[in-house]
């Protein structure tokens, strides 16, 4: 008699019914052409049903469009993706001249005191590939100081009115420990590009953003991410700014979020993550971020061996190790994490951060290291033996498959055809038993989740070619990795990632189907996107 009552209330008029729908969720054994949602969760997926359909049921006819769960970008700065929507884009520079014509109009429409503040750049496809110099924008900026972040975010260029201010010049100061202050290989004196650590004698002259600031960035990010489909972000703040997160879980939301802060000492840090003032099932504090290296584009990512196109003067240079991977600081900090019930998450870019990291993580935790769901974040390039040790540990793979769409123009120029093999290997690591987790790295690049998976499933790259395609996945394997497998990474694998009876209604309506022979990737766009079962765009 229970078990028939129950499956009466199962079966009672839902509050929304997805129709002629092609349902796609890791789970599924096939597409479901219906779903029901009752209460902001659904109830049930499968042929259609009239039971679930009543008189005050919305009904939602998706006219045989695909319909996917809300998207999940584990690797996301909303605050800093809000904040560059209302600075200026670099990004589609195409040389010297339109690089240095872009700052100079932008900058007419500051005013005298204001800082010239934007990023994006990249000279990978420009005609003649030389890194900016602080001359070329000095007269652009009208005297106004100067801060352009690459769009890797781990080099900027600061013209000579910032490195004035920041007390940078042919004498000093020396390199931070984890930086470098690039300097001209004949004359000593600073080009006005600053790598990984360094940037911050810049930084901390420019002015900060009010609070109100911050909030509106934040909500101007929600909604760029729910213009592409994402539902849920992995964020990566700093500490200092969780209370504007505070703020915003106080007012309506359209993204849910797992925040990874950046500390210096989980142990000083631990007090104000756990005293946060979240939301339950919309904002939480799900760990930390630390660092083991830079990048790749701007030579600081950590590698085993020295790069392959190093600068004059620097041919022995295997990238800038932070100094807490070498110190004891970080495994100190995991073994804090671990007492204090958070998640690990590490910044790894280069073969041996990446190892460093692996190695690390197996002492701190030891056998409980699979339970702690420990994160590299971007994985990308691994030396060969390393590659099983992901699936082994449990550690998982959080990476970024747009990223290798942009890398891959200069990756073989940076490392070498045979190191390069082992980068972005999605495949290899899938194969050997690790857990994949997508996301953007935005503002690094867009937030659009279908560039990632374009990249992830063709190898397709910028400039047109395709770039070490045997670690091309399924567009399943890659929507699995922005869904379920996402969900896991931030330990709400029960909740959301799927369109399944018990979890949370967050699915979007497609214009057209990732599963087409030939999609058009750059134009897939939600037409409906729902949180909880209302809708937000």
């Amino acid at each position: 008699m229970v078990a028939f009552l129950l499956a009466v209330a199962l079966a009672a008029p839902a509050d929304i019914v997805i129709e002629n729908a092609q349902i796609w969720s890791d789970g599924l054994p096939a597409m479901a052409p219906f779903a029901a949602i009752r209460g902001g969760t659904f109830v049930y997926v499968g042929p259609k049903s009239a039971a679930y359909i009543g008189r005050k049921t919305r009904r939602i006819d998706a006219r045989g469009r695909t319909v996917l769960p809300g998207l999940i970008d584990s690797h996301t700065h909303m605050l800093g993706g809000g904040t560059s929507l209302a600075q200026l884009d670099l990004r589609p520079a195409k040389d010297k001249a339109d690089f240095i014509a872009r700052i100079e109009a932008y900058a007419k429409t500051l005013r005298p005191s204001q800082w010239v503040e934007g990023g994006g750049w990249s000279v990978e496809s420009w005609p003649v590939r030389e890194d900016p110099r602080k001359e070329w924008v000095d007269s652009a900026s009208g005297g106004r100081p100067v801060w352009l972040e690459r769009m890797d975010g781990h080099s900027g260029l600061a013209n000579s009115a910032a490195l004035k201010l920041a007390g940078i010049t042919k004498e000093g100061p020396k390199d931070p420990p984890g930086g470098r202050i690039v300097r001209d290989p004949a004359t000593g004196e600073p080009t006005g590009i600053l790598v990984d650590t360094a940037a911050s004698l810049v930084a901390k002259f420019i002015p900060a953003p009010s609070k109100e600031d911050n909030l509106a960035a934040l909500k101007r990010a929600m909604g760029e991410a729910n213009r592409y489909g994402v539902t849920a972000v992995s964020d990566i703040p700093s500490l200092s700014d969780l209370d504007v997160y505070e703020r915003l879980a106080k007012g309506p939301m359209s993204v849910r979020f797992s925040l990874y802060p950046t500390v210096g000492s989980v142990a000083s840090g631990a007090n104000r993550m756990k005293a946060f003032a979240g939301k339950s099932g919309w904002m939480k504090v799900g760990g930390f971020k630390a660092y083991m290296d830079g990048s790749l584009g701007s030579r600081s990512a950590y590698m085993h061996e020295p790069f392959a196109d190093n600068l004059p003067g620097q041919e022995a240079n295997r990238g800038l190790p932070r100094a807490g991977m070498t110190d004891g600081a970080f495994e100190s900090n995991c073994r804090a994490a671990q007492q204090s019930g958070f998640q690990t998450i590490c910044h790894a870019i280069g073969d041996e951060a990446n190892h460093q990291l692996l190695n690390i993580l197996e002492r701190a935790y030891g056998p409980k290291l699979r339970d702690a769901r420990c994160r590299d974040e971007h994985t990308q390039h691994l030396l060969p033996t390393d590659i099983p040790r992901f699936g082994k540990l449990g550690v998982i793979a959080s990476m970024q498959p747009f990223h290798k769409a942009d890398d891959a123009r200069y990756a073989e120029q940076r490392i070498g055809l045979e190191r390069s093999k082992s980068s972005y290997a999605f495949k290899s690591l899938l194969d050997s038993g690790a857990v994949l987790a997508f996301g953007s790295d935005w503002p690094v690049v867009s937030i659009n989740p279908f560039l990632g998976v374009e990249a992830a499933v063709t190898g397709k790259t910028l400039d047109g070619r395709f770039w070490m395609t045997q670690e091309n996945l399924t567009v399943a394997e890659a929507l699995r990795s922005y869904t379920s497998r996402a969900a896991y990474a931030m330990f709400m694998e029960n909740e959301i990632g799927k369109i399944a009876p018990g979890f949370r209604a967050d699915f979007i309506v497609l214009n057209q189907s990732p599963f087409a022979p030939n999609p058009n990737w750059s134009e897939i766009r939600p037409v409906e996107v729902w949180v909880e079962g209302k809708r937000v765009r």
